[in-house]
């Protein structure tokens, strides 16, 4: 598959693609209407779905769709999450690939860099997001600057819209044995990487406002 094309896939018929979306690292992305809403439809690369299934031993759809659903199913989290509607499976006649809710919204680094300042609300719920996961068993939720879209609510207020789960966490599958250690005796926290992320966040403010 070509990151520049949109793969050929057969579709059930209740979803009709739109146009193509272009490339993430691990799938490709088209805008889609399925049941009356705009959808994206996630086709995995693959590499990537022979990879998690020889790496982790799981199928990056089944593992994506379930962190995304538990997320979503989250009553503190579920304004900030992406709906998944369903999973295509290979043994349906499909390419592995996920549904999900089409986030219209804006990049955060971009209206940033646009507005010169980092929403208070975002940054609020962004630790707030992170927390309420952890209650869930859920960590590394890929919410590094480049990869979050914010839309407003009904109030006028800007939020974080998640969308993104097929990371792999870290405390699952460690990438070397110190850090398995670390993990082992709680020096280093299943969050780190959340936390990290929400402290890039403020610190790319905090860049833009000296300028």
């Amino acid at each position: 598959m070509n990151d520049s094309s949109m793969p050929d896939l057969a579709l059930p018929d209740d979803i009709e693609i739109c146009r193509d979306l272009g490339a993430g690292r691990r799938s490709h992305v088209c805008l889609a209407k399925y049941l009356g809403r705009d959808v994206v439809v996630k086709i995995y690369k693959p590499h990537y779905i022979e990879k998690y299934q020889k790496q982790y031993k799981v199928n990056i759809g089944e593992f994506e769709y379930g962190r995304n659903k538990r997320a979503f199913d989250d009553p503190a989290l579920s304004r900030y999450i992406a709906e998944p509607y369903r999973l295509l499976m290979p043994s349906e006649g499909y390419k592995l690939a996920l549904v999900q809710e089409y986030v219209k919204g804006r990049w955060l680094k971009e209206f940033m860099q646009e507005t010169g300042s980092l929403p208070v609300e975002v940054l609020q719920a962004g630790y707030k997001i992170v927390a309420q996961a952890a209650r869930l068993g859920m960590y590394d939720l890929d919410i590094s600057l480049g990869n979050i879209l914010i839309q407003q609510n009904q109030n006028g207020q800007w939020q974080p819209k998640l969308y993104d789960f097929n990371l792999m966490p870290q405390h699952m599958c460690p990438p070397n044995p110190f850090m398995a250690l670390g993990f082992m005796l709680g020096l280093r926290s299943k969050n780190h990487r959340d936390y990290r992320s929400l402290k890039n966040w403020q610190a790319f403010a905090d860049n833009l406002s000296k300028k």
